[in-house]
């Protein structure tokens, strides 16, 4: 059973922050609150920056000739216009009966003026900013416990590793290796067991290879990983893909920062920031930009499709021709020294 949020039986919840899968999480449990009450609930969006707004705003606030219940989500209240801000303003506190608002606000100074005066009306807020550091490690703990899972540290951080810090990819993780397992307690072990696979072979360990500029060892292991487990080739492509958007991040961190602070803002372990910096030296900005779209070709081709503009969705690739598109775009992935 899904554990009730504060925000759930809210009459108007306001989000503030980008990230997706915690904005769905809000939304989602201020629609099931809602159905609760009244099975019939109509969910209706609407964007408070449109042209259509002020009419779209006024229709879903007035009531309904058949009486129904509505949860009107609002995005884009950082760039409302001045005709639409003092309705957003004025539903806060004068909410209809039949309605429930979720604001959606991305966070910022952008329509800081708004965000306030929603704020001081009394409306409830929910957190939905991109979590980092301790604060991702906690929610993936969070996670795990809702599964009826307790997790050790270094399972977080095995769990990153492997993953990444892509806040849904790694709750979506946490629920199938929570589902696989039967242990009440997740360790460094389950987790490397459960992305290893039978040729143990580790996703992050054909992404260190492949940016450690070992194009050798990744085609070996990569090789070795479908050999053994013919769906490997898509978590593979993945880890790497993982590998590329952690780098591309160090990359383009301000300079200065602490390796404490660069670790937080990654989402790694500390001692991780020194591998990061020996991979970076290997690449320039150019090579990294390439090794991005090559990715995404290898991504294509590990599900069964390769690119042509000519036809809509691609081409379809039968296994052996899978293959070869997807060791030919991961040995195209060259630092400049090649």
């Amino acid at each position: 059973m899904t554990k009730k949020s504060a925000t759930d039986d809210a009459k108007v919840v306001l989000a503030v922050g980008k990230e997706a899968v915690l904005i769905q999480r809000v939304i989602d449990g201020v629609m099931r609150s809602a159905r609760a009450t009244d099975p019939h609930t109509v969910r209706k969006d609407l964007a408070a920056d449109s042209d259509a707004a002020v009419g779209e705003l006024t229709v879903a606030l007035s009531p309904s000739l058949f009486g129904e219940a509505n949860v009107v989500v609002i995005s884009g209240i950082d760039s409302a216009t001045d005709d639409v801000a003092p309705m957003l303003v004025d539903a806060c506190t004068n909410t209809p009966e039949h309605v429930r608002l979720v604001l959606l606000h991305p966070g910022g100074v952008k329509g800081k003026k708004l965000l306030d005066t929603i704020r001081k009306s009394g409306v409830l807020e929910a957190s939905t900013s991109e979590l980092k550091g301790k604060d991702l490690e906690a929610a993936l703990t969070a996670e795990f416990r809702k599964h009826g899972k307790k997790p050790t540290a270094e399972a977080i951080t095995q769990l990153q590793q492997a993953i990444g810090t892509s806040l849904s990819e790694l709750l979506a993780a946490i629920s199938q290796l929570c589902a696989d397992s039967t242990t009440d307690i997740i360790d460094g072990q389950i987790v490397a067991e459960f992305y290893e696979g039978v040729a143990d072979v580790k996703g992050w360990n054909v992404s260190d290879a492949l940016w450690n500029a070992k194009p050798i060892e990744v085609l070996e292991q990569f090789r070795w990983a479908v050999h053994q487990d013919n769906s490997a080739a898509v978590p593979m492509v993945m880890a790497m893909a993982s590998g590329l958007r952690t780098l591309l991040k160090y990359a383009g961190a301000p300079a200065g920062m602490s390796e404490g602070d660069l670790a937080s803002m990654l989402a790694v372990p500390p001692w991780r920031i020194r591998y990061l910096r020996a991979q970076k030296a290997k690449w320039n900005p150019e090579q990294l930009a390439m090794a991005t779209k090559l990715l995404a070709l290898a991504d294509r081709a590990s599900k069964g499709t390769t690119y042509d503009a000519a036809i809509n969705g691609g081409v379809s690739l039968d296994p052996a021709q899978s293959m070869y598109e997807i060791e030919k775009n991961l040995l195209a992935v060259r630092p400049p020294r090649d």
